[in-house]
């Protein structure tokens, strides 16, 4: 049962079709171009290697910051009235069990005018500790864009837009990096993958960005990537040509001739597309196995992150001659009106849809922290982001209301973490808490912004990047 509200709900549906519409190509192009090809455009001449890989991993619903990390001193938030089922308890509250109390975290005191706050993790989120501890891990509280509302809709388009309240800009901010850097590898076939049904907003005007949906469907022996293998008797839902494999060459064949000569981009679009499904086949087939010990979990975004560790590392074998330079994900299921979690006295931990979900999104994260970060060392930046936070009080069916401020994550080799960044100025209280918002009191786009620069080399296209805006760096990258 769906605990989310209509408007996620409706929005969900309709993102394949909104999202399959965000391309660099024209409109022309777009009316005239078959609807299997999936949308890749140009890139320009190389000018040497980027610094990281970025991960944009989207929590799509709008997830409930205070519930990540917990202000568990601040009045507006320890009232017991403010949230009765959903509140966590600061770490050393021994009136409260164990499992429900915040974990304690190091450099998460915070002196905010004559007040002094302190933060921790929700204890569903307890394979993020590692990360944060080794100072790899940076957690941004009382984020977002300023200027926004609290419609999905809106709100999702305007943060991955990277500009709010605009209803002229289409392409995303991490599609506009792209536009405005050189490749890698200019022969690569394809500089960035969106892990959704349709290139996500996000990436919509990148240069040789496709959409993969299923990328985390894994039908085969682990650690064997079959889901980007060609469909099969036994996959059905590999990344290749649907049809029997014995005329699969055939078509293929038949599908390039029939673009040969075809007026440009449409001809490169899909020569590059094909030559995208073949080169991923060629790195599915090849099998993966994570280094140092990393177990990826066992669901959909353990698997996802898998498969982009993967794809990441065969940046690093000539065979493949590809460079990915960024992988945009979808994790769906944030939208937590109702049921969002309760504390169960017998078991002594917190049980519901959100904590099933942190459990899943820390697990991934530090298997391919451990695998990438640690074991390999490649440089990667992980941004971890959601349209807007949930309301401060609880309301009457366990779960909290759209709000404004949440929590954005950084995960990365060059990341200056270990710490709470944020210009927490104390949360509202009084009467009615379900009426009071986390103010926004730091735009996401100082961080990114910082990151395109020193992470990604490209400071000249800030200006395009990030319309009107001047960042302010916070130095989290080193």
């Amino acid at each position: 049962m769906s605990h989310a509200c209509g408007e996620y709900e409706e929005l969900s549906r309709r993102q394949f079709v909104q999202a399959s519409m965000l391309t660099g190509l024209s409109a022309s192009i777009l009316a005239s171009s078959p609807a299997w090809l999936p949308r890749v455009s140009f890139a320009k001449e190389p000018s040497g290697p980027t610094l990281d890989v970025v991960v944009s991993i989207y929590l799509r619903g709008g997830i409930d910051g205070l519930s990540v990390v917990v202000p568990f001193t601040d009045p507006g938030y320890a009232t017991p009235s403010v949230r009765p089922n959903l509140r966590v308890a600061a770490p050393d509250d021994t009136s409260v069990p164990v499992g429900r109390r915040a974990l304690a975290i190091g450099n998460s005191t915070i002196a905010s005018g004559s007040s002094v706050y302190d933060f921790g993790l929700h204890p569903a989120l307890a394979a993020l500790l590692p990360a944060y501890q080794d100072g790899k891990l940076l957690l941004a509280h009382a984020t977002g864009l300023v200027g926004t509302n609290k419609s999905h809709f809106d709100a999702q388009r305007w943060m991955e837009n990277g500009q709010p309240a605009s209803n002229t800009l289409f392409t995303g901010w991490l599609g506009r990096h792209l536009a405005g850097k050189a490749p890698v590898n200019a022969s690569s076939a394809i500089r960035a993958i969106g892990v959704a049904d349709g290139l996500q907003r996000t990436l919509a005007g990148s240069p040789k960005a496709l959409p993969i949906p299923n990328l985390q469907n894994n039908p085969g022996a682990v650690p064997l990537l079959n889901n980007i293998a060609a469909v099969s008797a036994t996959n059905s839902n590999g990344y290749g040509l649907t049809g029997t494999s014995s005329t699969s060459a055939a078509r293929r064949a038949n599908i390039g001739a029939m673009y040969t000569g075809t007026t440009e981009p449409l001809a490169q679009s899909a020569a590059d597309t094909l030559a995208t499904i073949t080169r991923l086949n060629q790195i599915g087939a090849a099998g993966y196995t994570p280094a140092g010990g990393a177990v990826y979990p066992e669901t959909a975004l353990g698997r996802t992150m898998r498969t982009s560790a993967a794809l990441i590392e065969a940046n690093n074998n000539a065979n493949y001659n590809q460079f990915v330079e960024a992988i945009a994900i979808d994790v769906g299921g944030w939208d937590t009106h109702a049921g969002q979690y309760s504390f169960n006295n017998t078991t002594g931990v917190f049980t519901g849809s959100m904590v099933t979900n942190m459990t899943a999104l820390a697990e991934a994260l530090n298997a391919f922290y451990r695998d990438l970060i640690v074991s390999r060392g490649r440089s990667v930046t992980v941004v971890i982001t959601s349209e807007f936070g949930r309301r401060v009080g609880e309301n009457g069916t366990t779960g909290t209301d759209h709000g404004f401020g949440n929590v954005m994550m950084v995960l990365g080799s060059a990341v200056l973490g270990g710490r709470v960044l944020t210009n927490w100025t104390g949360l509202p209280t009084g009467s009615s808490p379900t009426n009071f918002d986390v103010p926004v009191t730091m735009d996401i786009r100082h961080l990114l912004a910082e990151m395109i620069d020193r992470r990604l080399g490209n400071a000249g296209s800030l200006g395009a990047i990030f319309p009107g805006f001047t960042p302010v760096y916070r130095n989290i990258f080193a």
